[in-house]
């Protein structure tokens, strides 16, 4: 049975509520916090029950003073990612600027990830990362049989995209062949993770 590499289903980071995550402090219009992407499957079930099943991430936001003491939830949770961002106003738009650093680190600590979402999430990456000329096509490889061997249960299988970044690190990027409109609702849900509203 072949897997179907997008499922139609939404990576839901959930909305924060406008409140830390350490104190549970109103984070009001303006403010500086932290943002951080947590792996969903860390988090306890109570908090995770309200998501879609299956997504892989969940955004939880901190005040200051929460981030430089290390208050952090009961109960640990894997933080993936992190920025610092503003609270943006009520009924403005949300301001959509993400540091080049944050795309290029999420892009990096996705690299040995397998999961479809991952692999979709990465690709999607690495397209805005060649627009912004921090990643360079270089060309396609064949993919070597161990990782053919891995990655068999895909239809079609994906293929390798040799990349450089800028600096001059090769990197190598597997291209899961999304059609236009799955790289448009992977596109928006990388939006949602990184410039959503509190």
């Amino acid at each position: 049975m072949a897997t179907v590499l997008m499922q139609n289903q939404s990576w839901d980071v959930g909305k924060v509520g406008g409140q830390c995550a350490g104190c549970a402090a109103e984070l009001p219009p303006g403010a500086a916090c932290w943002a951080a992407l947590v792996e969903a499957r860390s988090l306890p079930p109570e908090q995770n029950e309200s998501k879609t099943p299956g997504s892989p991430w969940h955004r939880m936001n901190f005040c200051l003073e929460c981030w430089s003491t290390g208050k952090r939830p009961a109960s640990p949770v894997e933080m993936f990612s992190f920025w610092k961002t503003v609270v943006p106003e009520a009924h403005k738009k949300a301001r959509t600027f993400v540091d080049d650093s944050v795309l290029l680190d999420l892009f990096n600590r996705l690299a040995d990830r397998e999961e479809i979402l991952d692999l979709q999430f990465r690709f999607v990456l690495a397209l805005l990362l060649m627009r912004k000329r921090l990643l360079k096509y270089e060309g396609t490889s064949a993919m070597p049989e161990e990782m053919r061997s891995k990655f068999a249960h895909l239809t079609p299988l994906p293929e390798l995209w040799n990349m450089t970044q800028r600096g001059g690190a090769a990197v190598v990027v597997l291209n899961p062949h999304l059609t236009s409109e799955q790289i448009g609702e992977v596109s928006q849900q990388l939006s949602g993770i990184l410039a959503e509203e509190i």
